[in-house]
């Protein structure tokens, strides 16, 4: 494994370290509390290695400066951090605190960008996501034994299980296209399909679709695409398909109502993405109600800010059982990160993040493993909101990180 040789660069080694902490969720961290206002912020090693790790970046960029290329990107994830801090700020101190919690992770991405500077340091962050995705299987296999089935969260929770999965699956396919290092390419591929698999979350499985869409894509234009590995990449993916389908049987019954026969019953095809879809119907309606700039930013929504849409919702819905409707006396807690960016931040705010997005996108085009991962977290966030604290959080920045790094490689 390269990590242990990369783990004797200082830099490089509180990078990965921090990689590490931050895939354990905050509230399975040790922590000392905090007072601030009235609320309490929980301090953990994941923080304080975040904020070594901002040191050490913000001083190798001003040994090397930021190159040209990744300007777009820091200008969009900078904006969109600043709101989300900023109008967290406006919303009290718990607010504060969830966009404090949520914007350090922002960290891994100027790290990744920052300090990825050449393939073998490149290796040593997938070595650290797969020793991840190795362990959650691990425990995943034994908690799927012991409770006879169904979906496993190991010590990650079930998206983030799966949307860390995506990431080594996708680079065993990289390394058998290259048609280098097999065993290591066999060991990603089994570890992060059994992660997809066992995770289920139907996101990260759009995710996988649209990562290796954009790796095949990006090979056939280069005209490196061969048969063999593709074979194999399109029979993995639907086991993977398979192996998630069962799981979640039980939670797709929008198909069933889309192609299936009526109901007889009302809500009698109801499930987990018929919830998502009334979440995002009062998303939508805060929206519309704070177009430019949101609500400002909520860990989770209050009810005064989303409580006079339910009984249009209701009526809308109103096949749908009772308890698949946001609760009036309780937080909304978003579902979905581009729904939480536009109720939250509105216009300005999802426009911060999509030139983020835009500026990470132009520079993983040059690199299809870089492409494929952008693609596969873009399509997990589409199933889990962005919070604090939390693995599929700091995937997400740290894809966008390596992205602009291995973007910005000579050659």
């Amino acid at each position: 494994m390269v990590l242990w040789r990369q783990l004797r660069v200082p830099t490089v080694a509180v990078l990965l370290v921090t990689i590490a902490l931050t895939l354990v969720r905050a509230r399975d961290q040790p922590g000392v509390d905090v007072s601030i206002g009235n609320t309490t912020a929980t301090i953990v090693p994941g923080d304080v290695a975040l904020a070594i790790l901002l040191l050490v970046s913000l001083a190798a960029f001003a040994r090397t400066g930021v190159p040209r290329a990744m300007w777009l990107a820091f200008v969009g994830g900078g904006a969109f951090v600043a709101l989300v801090v900023v109008t967290g700020a406006t919303n009290g101190a718990a607010a504060f605190v969830g966009a404090g919690k949520l914007a350090e992770l922002a960290v891994l991405a100027l790290a990744a960008a920052a300090l990825v500077r050449g393939p073998d340091r490149l290796e040593a962050v997938v070595d650290v996501l797969l020793a991840f995705t190795v362990a959650a299987d691990v425990i995943g296999v034994v908690q799927f034994v012991t409770a006879g089935g169904g979906r496993q969260s190991a010590f990650l929770g079930e998206h983030d299980f799966a949307a860390l999965a995506t990431l080594p699956l996708l680079y065993g396919f990289v390394l058998l296209f290259e048609g280098r290092r097999p065993r290591r390419a066999a060991l990603a591929i089994a570890a992060g399909s059994i992660g997809c698999v066992l995770g289920a979350a139907l996101a990260s499985l759009l995710g996988l679709y649209l990562g290796a869409l954009a790796l095949v894509v990006l090979l056939a234009v280069r005209r490196r695409l061969a048969l063999r590995p593709l074979v194999l990449l399109l029979a993995v993916v639907a086991t993977v398909t398979a192996g998630t389908l069962t799981i979640r049987a039980g939670d797709l019954g929008f198909l069933q109502s889309w192609f299936g026969k009526p109901p007889s019953r009302p809500g009698q095809y109801a499930a987990s993405w018929s919830q998502r879809l009334i979440y995002t119907y009062v998303g939508g309606r805060v929206f519309v109600a704070h177009p430019i700039i949101g609500t400002g930013w909520y860990p989770e929504l209050p009810p005064k800010e989303f409580d006079r849409f339910l009984p249009e919702a209701r009526r809308r819905f109103s096949d749908q059982p009772a308890r698949y409707f946001p609760p009036a006396n309780r937080p909304l807690i978003p579902q979905q990160t581009f729904d939480e960016v536009a109720a939250e931040l509105g216009l300005v705010g999802s426009a911060a993040f999509l030139v983020l997005l835009a500026g990470a996108a132009t520079r993983a085009v040059r690199v299809p493993l870089a492409a494929a991962w952008l693609a596969a977290a873009v399509g997990a966030i589409a199933g889990e909101a962005l919070f604090g604290g939390t693995p599929l959080t700091a995937t997400f920045w740290l894809v966008v990180g390596v992205c602009l790094a291995v973007g910005t490689w000579p050659g």
